[in-house]
């Protein structure tokens, strides 16, 4: 049986010899300024932002509260326009002559600086508008299905649920109905 004080000895050594451990050096790469280039070549400045990089998860995504919303981030169909999981108390878009024909999703969030010029945009094609909040869980869900990666979109719908055209930003929102 050993004694305590070989067994520090032994440990003392093993701890010595992990001091000493190197390892091989690797070369990372990654995208700046839309091309990728070794992380070693690039200024301090962007070394230093590669270093508070974060790797994206939807599903760890954080969601906005706003005081607003009702309790559970849920909003209730309300039949003026907006779907459940909408933009809060937004605007109520009148239909026009083509109401019965086709409508627009509006995927907004609220802290979109894009969102509000979208929704003027969208008030104007003079169809029903639902806007469809993406920092709720039905929005998200419905971001998910229609494939949205990015506020604001809006998606013609015809009325049997089929996407007719798809805009990006307010210029192609006001034209969405001549493409």
């Amino acid at each position: 049986m050993r004694s305590l004080e070989v067994i520090e000895e032994e440990l003392a050594a093993a701890r010595e010899a992990l001091s000493r451990v190197t390892g091989t050096p690797a070369e990372v790469y990654s995208r700046i300024v839309g091309y990728y280039r070794s992380v070693r070549n690039w200024n301090k400045g962007k070394r230093e932002e590669y270093g508070q990089r974060l790797m994206f998860n939807p599903s760890c995504a954080p969601r906005q509260i706003r005081d607003d919303a009702p309790p559970g981030g849920q909003t209730p169909e309300t039949g003026t326009g907006q779907a459940a999981g909408s933009a809060g108390n937004g605007p109520n878009f009148p239909a026009g002559e083509n109401a019965g024909l086709a409508r627009v999703l509006l995927f907004v969030r609220p802290a979109c600086p894009a969102c509000p010029s979208a929704k003027a945009a969208a008030g104007k094609l003079g169809l029903p508008v639902d806007l469809v909040d993406a920092d709720t869980d039905e929005g998200l869900a419905e971001a998910v299905k229609r494939q949205v990666m990015s506020t604001p979109t809006a998606i013609l719908v015809s009325k049997n649920g089929e996407e007719l055209g798809r805009a990006r930003d307010p210029d192609s929102i006001s034209r969405l109905l001549a493409g």
